[in-house]
């Protein structure tokens, strides 16, 4: 089973499956694995699988996530790297079967996110409430945008240097990276404050036409941003790889609808996983030279709001 809804939009639902697929070749609702190598279709079908896989989904505490922000620190310093992204999985009780009633909750909380829930005898059971969209197009027209930094959606304090390179970083290789590709009459606005329910970020707008260019060539070239990885990227994934002790699985993958000449396709971020009896929060935060373990820490509890906020009138 399938529900989501875009902002503005009503909801879907749609019976069916997840199917794997080498690459992309025709239109539908579509996820991806973080590092994109994994992609996935929803085909539409009336019987479903009785039995939702339970994966073992490791969590770490305050401790080994602090520990884990030091060894990146130093390693940021030492190899010159601008920025890395550091993700956990924040664990806790949960009543499956409040599974759908936190989707509608999540639903009317975020009017202006993508939410969305399924159930896959693959996947398993996903549920996310995303600000961030990594690809929109329009006919011809296309449009993405840098989100990054974050803080409390009350903290009215100026944005601090850290916060504002970790912006730019996003910014330029989005401009960069569409450059490259090819893209057509590129405009730039931001960056700019956006909230999204307990935090808020700074955003860049860009907006650009496609040309010749595909939906699935535009989400290669951006995917997965420095807002969900880091820059350079492939030392970041590198480290990635070696100090995170989960899998991300669809966490910051790309997650949304492609259809003939339109698109609506997100980052999968302020999404959990749900096994029997548990709720798994997929958080990040992005470090820097100049970073902080222990604030990076305070901003991942921050971001497990969005879910955790709505879970507890359940």
């Amino acid at each position: 089973m399938l529900l989501y809804r875009f902002p503005g939009k009503e909801i879907v639902q749609k019976m069916g499956s997840f199917e794997k697929q080498a690459s992309f070749s025709s239109s539908g609702f579509i996820v991806s694995s973080f590092n994109g190598e994994e992609k996935y279709l929803f085909v539409e079908k009336e019987q479903q699988a009785s039995e939702i896989p339970n994966k073992t989904i490791v969590s770490i505490n305050k401790e080994e996530y602090l520990k884990q922000g030091e060894k990146l620190v130093a390693a940021i310093r030492n190899l010159g790297i601008q920025k890395t992204v550091l993700s956990r999985i924040h664990t806790q009780v949960f009543d499956s079967k409040n599974s759908l009633a936190l989707f509608e909750q999540l639903e009317k909380a975020y009017p202006t996110a993508f939410v969305y829930y399924f159930e896959d005898a693959d996947l398993g059971t996903w549920l996310g409430a995303s600000p961030e969209i990594l690809f929109q197009l329009h006919g011809n027209s296309g449009f993405t945008i840098a989100l990054a930094a974050t803080k409390k959606s009350d903290d009215q304090s100026v944005w601090n240097q850290k916060e504002i390179m970790e912006q730019a970083f996003v910014t330029d290789f989005i401009e960069e990276s569409l450059s490259v590709i090819g893209v057509k009459d590129l405009e730039k606005n931001g960056p700019y404050e956006q909230q999204a329910g307990p935090v808020k970020h700074l955003k860049t707008d860009f907006s650009f036409s496609i040309g010749v260019l595909s939906t699935f060539e535009i989400l290669k070239a951006l995917h997965p941003t420095p807002a969900v990885s880091g820059l350079p990227q492939t030392i970041s994934l590198e480290l990635i790889n070696s100090l995170e002790k989960h899998q991300r699985e669809l966490y910051a993958g790309y997650i949304g609808s492609v259809e003939k000449n339109e698109a609506s396709i997100y980052v999968n971020l302020r999404c959990c996983q749900l096994s029997e009896g548990k709720i798994h929060l997929y958080l990040g935060g992005g470090y820097t030279k100049d970073s902080d373990p222990q604030h990076e820490w305070e901003e991942t509890i921050n971001k497990s709001k969005t879910i955790l906020d709505l879970v507890q009138k359940l």
